[in-house]
């Protein structure tokens, strides 16, 4: 089993659906997959079409804050049963895991708690997690959860201003899982037509390969991601054969290559 952790702490840069489509490719292949939302935002919960009322006991909250009643301190973590969806498993979010931002603080090493119940799962090949766009605990915990990586980066301005940080922030979560580190860089959002676009991909192209892998980008085709997310579905099964479902295929397998055969 490898766990992989979709990290970038500014919001808009596609995380949240490339987690959906790279976790849908890689169980279509015919492996098992978990996906765990841990935005307060749900959005990997809607956009796999996920409309029911989420209870907290649904969510991660049982396997970070749910043993920490007082004498509790050795209770078994354990991450909820999940749905199932399009092929995938999924541990759904709610609003209410905000809470764990607050309480985890006062647990002692806490920020390992999801680390602990993630490696008591079995059965999966991969389980692929969704933080929020944040440098708060809830993407704390699920980075050091991880043993890899997985960066999404818009080939623009805001993509270039936040690779510092990124890299900045792993190095910083290491202190907690010591192999951690970065799998691939994930271009998203890529507007080959403009020139701004062209020029931050080259500058990425010349410049992180030196620190990870990155992939072939993912063309920004708002029509078809705003599209797919309104219906609840995947690229791969809102539009098959198109063009959209080609680049994320093509990622995947990249992803695929950058693990050194672990998937």
């Amino acid at each position: 089993m490898v766990v992989l952790t979709f990290f970038n702490h500014a919001g808009g840069v596609a995380k949240t659906s490339t987690v959906r489509d790279v976790g849908y490719v890689l169980a279509e292949q015919g492996r098992r997959v978990l996906l765990i939302d841990m935005d307060p935002q749900a959005n990997l919960t809607k956009w796999l079409g996920v409309e029911d009322d989420i209870a907290l006991e649904q969510t991660v909250y049982p396997a970070i804050l749910g043993s920490n009643e007082e004498g509790a301190e050795d209770a078994e973590l354990a991450l909820p049963a999940p749905m199932r969806v399009h092929g995938m498993d999924l541990i759904p979010s709610h609003l209410n895991i905000a809470i764990i931002e607050r309480e985890i603080l006062s647990v002692f090493l806490g920020v390992l708690r999801l680390r602990e119940a993630v490696r008591k799962l079995e059965g999966y090949d991969a389980v692929l997690i969704d933080p929020p766009p944040s440098l708060g605990q809830l993407s704390a915990l699920a980075v050091v959860a991880s043993d890899r990586v997985v960066v999404p980066l818009p080939t623009n301005r805001k993509g270039l201003d936040g690779i510092p940080t990124v890299i900045k922030m792993v190095r910083e979560y290491k202190k907690a899982a010591r192999d951690l580190s970065i799998a691939l860089f994930v271009l998203t959002q890529h507007d080959r037509r403009t020139r701004h676009d062209r020029e931050s991909h080259e500058i990425i192209a010349a410049q992180l390969p030196a620190l990870a892998p990155i992939s072939t980008p993912l063309a920004s085709r708002p029509a078809y991601y705003s599209d797919a997310q309104v219906q609840g579905m995947p690229i791969p099964v809102y539009a098959p054969g198109s063009e959209a479902d080609l680049e994320v295929r093509q990622v995947t397998s990249e992803l695929i290559a950058a693990l050194g055969g672990r998937l």
